[in-house]
């Protein structure tokens, strides 16, 4: 009998890539699942999907009539699934990826022969280009298996179950369908690992087919579309947080008595580092407030700005900091992170250093080291990561 259920949404796609996608769910070796077809608005796709799978009775096509977006065309596959008491498992598979044949068959032995707390099975991929240029080396593979192979607490930070996956359906009853796009695999990834554990084959069971012209990815590649993208990766990693009451770690002061574009591009160098439990709070000493307004129209969920008119910064700091709650403060100035992970290292030497008596961290001039500092400054220096009860003492 089915138990797997598979979901795969389809808007406009390039013609081949939708038929050699299909058809690899086709050509699975282990044949009992079911596999819906939500056409999302794009008659001309439908007509594709029906001529390659009409002699097969596992296939279902369903049609929204509209473009509804990928979020409501998941649920409404899953909801065939979950009104469906044969199916035990379930994932879902883009209209532009090649899944090989062992897909299905590995993950589903993987979950069979798992502990009863494991939840969702995931395993490695490969990228390629329109082409079909693979766009990795055999060490590129080592490496990204390697990365993707981390224990769930480290959804935080960053997704890393990627296009192959497997989780039990008894676990997604337990949590909402689908939201939060364009990060709806991540968001979802959040909530379901609150109810089960992950387990992890470093075997590649796909290719992923890398900035396609009709594919998601593809179009968050405009700045726009990117802040977007951001906003929402940082509000559902926030939620998580919220949801398992991790506390704000670092509170991130940025006095400024102007601003312009160059300034939004030092903010957005911020919102772009790894680490991410951080408050962000613009000590706005202009006099007419054009920093605020010039700075919150970049959109961030964990971003504030607090009017100290034509003080100095030095004076703005100091008035601010009896209302920082988190462990750690920054004051932040205009000079960008070079790397993406300035933040992350940061904290976590403080967080692996066992000295309760260091003041701060702070890196060289070239940001090439990380160097502790055990003296309280008089004025706090800009860059550097305080703990906030060495300078409450």
């Amino acid at each position: 009998m089915p138990d797997v259920g598979i979901v795969m949404p389809v808007y406009y796609q390039n013609p081949s890539f939708l038929t050699a996608a299909i058809q690899s769910i086709l050509s699975q070796t282990y044949r009992e699942f079911k596999f819906v077809i939500v056409i999302d608005g794009a008659p001309e796709m439908k007509t594709i999907a029906e001529s390659l799978t009409s002699y097969d009775p596992r296939v279902t096509i369903l049609d929204n009539g509209i473009n509804q977006g990928v979020t409501y065309s998941l649920n409404h596959g899953f909801d065939q699934f979950f009104a469906d008491p044969e199916i035990r498992y379930l994932t879902w598979v883009s209209s532009d990826n090649v899944y090989y044949p062992h897909f299905i068959e590995t993950l589903r032995n993987l979950m069979e022969f798992s502990p009863e707390q494991i939840g969702l099975v995931h395993s490695s991929f490969r990228m390629f280009n329109d082409d079909g240029q693979f766009l990795q080396t055999e060490e590129d593979l080592v490496h990204f298996r390697n990365y993707l192979n981390q224990p769930k607490e480290n959804l935080l930070n960053a997704c890393t179950i990627g296009i192959c996956f497997l989780y039990k359906r008894e676990i997604a009853a337990k949590i909402d369908g689908y939201g939060s796009e364009p990060v709806e695999d991540y968001e979802y990834w959040l909530r379901l690992t609150e109810h089960c554990d992950i387990m992890y084959v470093p075997v590649e069971l796909a290719s992923y087919r890398v900035n396609s012209k009709q594919s998601i990815s593809a179009k968050l590649q405009s700045p726009e579309q990117h802040r977007r993208w951001r906003y929402t990766f940082h509000l559902v990693r926030h939620q998580a947080r919220q949801r398992r009451n991790i506390p704000l770690e670092l509170t991130l002061l940025f006095p400024l008595y102007y601003a312009d574009e160059s300034t939004i591009v030092r903010l957005e160098n911020v919102y772009e580092q790894t680490y991410s439990n951080y408050l962000v709070v613009i000590l706005d000493l202009s006099s007419d407030q054009h920093v605020t307004q010039k700075l919150l129209s970049v959109s961030h969920p964990l971003t504030t700005a607090v009017s100290y008119a034509n003080q100095t910064a030095e004076e703005a700091v100091k008035s601010y900091m009896p209302e920082v709650k988190t462990q750690y403060v920054m004051v932040l100035d205009q000079r960008p992170f070079s790397q993406h992970s300035i933040l992350q290292t940061l904290v976590t030497n403080f967080n692996n250093y066992s000295n309760h008596s260091i003041v701060s961290f702070g890196y060289n001039l070239n940001e090439s080291a990380v160097i502790p500092n055990y003296d309280i400054p008089v004025q706090l220096h800009t860059n550097e990561l305080y703990k906030i009860n060495m300078l409450r003492k």
